[in-house]
């Protein structure tokens, strides 16, 4: 404490979190940060809007929590779905950490059908779901899960993952393992959902885990033809640095940029905005892509959160295809719908495996 106080500098460079240090937060906090922002950013004085509009047509959310869930949400499936078809998205994907969500996304589709034979709604919205692995790595769940229509995308372990409590300094808590410790091997369970994913043409979401299994994850889904994201690798409780989402990337695995946290947030309050921007110019929009992870209870609304992010990113420097690539193409691969003619506006059918 005392070295501290007799150099300041040293107290500067104190780590907040993997990347953060003292000094960035100072600057983050400064009283003319925000003039700095526009001065350093000239192109936010032309944001305003309504500007993300044109991009949010034929946009995908790949990573949406909606009510019903194990605990409050924002706004239920059906109204996120309203939203999205109201900004003429091409689809959503309703993440549940521990069940199936594909059910539930299958009524929410009768519903938006419904709305739009009705009048109610212009256009449609594809709704899909999938499988939350939180209550272990299990082969037969997915494959009665895979069953169910409307399934795109598998979710891997997030809070009960070994390799989360491990990145959290508490190796000693027992959680999901997704690779042996020992030999550094996928474990053979794991393996086989890899590839049933392929079989099945759904997308996987690597969950909260660390580099050490996340590195051995990434090669084997190369090695299967596995299409799998980073869930959000920017948020501090599964960061990961620049070089270890760059090793991943360039093994095929799609980085999720997801709105937090450059959207300023009560959940992880201190964070650097432009952490988001720096990842998406080294890693490439092509391997990036965006979605909300939106759907919290004290975040604003799941598309209007997609609104904020897309506005966000024009205003420091991304380009309009670059975030098209990110918000719809790159989602669309991510899921298999690259190899799905998107429905025409209005009536969607239902996905039956």
């Amino acid at each position: 404490m005392c070295d501290f106080m007799q150099d300041p500098d040293a107290v500067e460079q104190i780590m907040v979190g993997r990347i953060l240090n003292v000094a960035r937060v100072r600057e983050l906090n400064a009283k003319d940060y925000f003039y700095q922002m526009l001065k350093d950013n000239p192109e936010i004085l032309k944001i305003h809007p309504g500007i993300e509009n044109e991009l949010l047509v034929g946009a995908i959310d790949n990573h949406i929590h909606a009510y019903p869930d194990f605990v409050h949400r924002a706004q239920d499936m059906i109204d996120v779905a309203i939203d999205a078809a109201k900004s003429g998205m091409r689809a959503i994907a309703f993440k549940d950490h521990w069940n199936v969500s594909a059910n539930a996304a299958y009524l929410v589709q009768k519903h938006i059908n419904y709305m739009v034979e009705k009048g109610d709604l212009e256009r449609g919205v594809e709704v899909y779901g999938g499988a939350g692995l939180c209550h272990g790595a299990n082969p037969e769940y997915v494959r009665i899960a895979l069953q169910y229509p409307n399934v795109r995308m598998i979710w891997f372990p997030t809070f009960t993952s070994y390799g989360f409590w491990r990145g959290a300094g508490r190796p000693d808590h027992e959680g999901v393992r997704l690779v042996d410790e020992s030999t550094g091997r996928v474990l053979p369970e794991v393996q086989r959902i890899m590839e049933m994913a392929v079989e099945a043409k759904v997308g996987i979401g690597f969950g909260h885990t660390d580099f050490p299994e996340l590195l051995p994850l990434a090669r084997l889904a190369k090695d299967v033809g596995a299409r799998a994201v980073l869930d959000h690798p920017l948020l501090e409780l599964n960061k990961l640095l620049l070089d270890e989402m760059k090793q991943l990337a360039d093994l095929g695995v799609y980085v999720g940029t997801y709105c937090q946290p450059m959207i300023p947030s009560l959940y992880q309050p201190v964070a650097d905005p432009m952490d988001t921007i720096r990842t998406m110019r080294e890693i490439g929009p092509e391997r990036c892509i965006i979605g909300s992870d939106f759907g919290q209870v004290m975040h604003v609304d799941s598309i209007d959160g997609m609104r904020i992010f897309i506005r966000a990113l024009l205003g420091f420097g991304m380009k309009p295809d670059e975030v098209r690539t990110m918000i719809s193409t790159n989602p669309a691969k991510l899921m298999w719908l690259d190899e799905a003619v998107p429905a025409a506006p209005g009536i969607y059918h239902q996905s039956w495996r």
